[in-house]
């Protein structure tokens, strides 16, 4: 008996093609973010914008589809590191400010995360179609931006905290 007769068949996958579609992901950001037009306006809600009005539990929800959304991006479509973090930060800043009663609710109506997350994919994807290099610079520069303003809004609330704990001391 020769050696060859026992060799493993393999089996090879199929191939995939280069740029996957990204359809499924333009359906789900559809679903949450404009699904609904407001009767007499331009104005699109979701479920995003829908559920968000439930306190809590519905931000979370919410929360944890964008959060597969990003996943999805970073390891099926093998975006870059920096556009990825700008998803996540675009995620966390609609979670986090749609939690707020009322106002959080108007900024989802508005700030729509899937979508915008969803445009920076198909922005790869295209550069990508187009052999071009997928810069990172807007995305660095976004999350510069961002964590610049929240150093600034927590700085804010250290002095303001301070000042009502000088001025509590001062009438005790």
């Amino acid at each position: 008996m020769s050696a060859t007769r026992f060799r493993p068949t393999v089996i090879e996958e199929p191939p995939r093609p280069p740029h996957p579609s990204t359809r499924g992901l333009e359906l789900l950001a559809w679903l949450m973010d404009r699904a609904i037009r407001v009767p007499g306006t331009k104005i699109t809600v979701g479920l995003d914008a829908l559920l968000g009005l439930l306190p809590v539990g519905g931000d979370f929800l919410t929360g944890l589809i964008q959060v597969g959304i990003v996943l999805v991006a970073l390891y099926k479509y093998r975006v870059p590191r920096a556009v990825a973090a700008r998803m996540a930060a675009n995620v966390l800043l609609d979670t986090v400010l749609g939690a707020l009663p009322i106002l959080g609710d108007a900024f989802d109506v508005f700030f729509k995360a899937n979508t915008r997350n969803l445009k920076l994919l198909n922005q790869v994807q295209e550069k990508r179609r187009l052999n071009q290099p997928v810069s990172s610079t807007p995305s660095i520069l976004y999350l510069a931006g961002l964590t610049a303003l929240m150093l600034l809004v927590l700085g804010l609330i250290l002095v303001g905290f301070i000042t009502i704990v000088a001025w509590v001391v001062r009438h005790i």
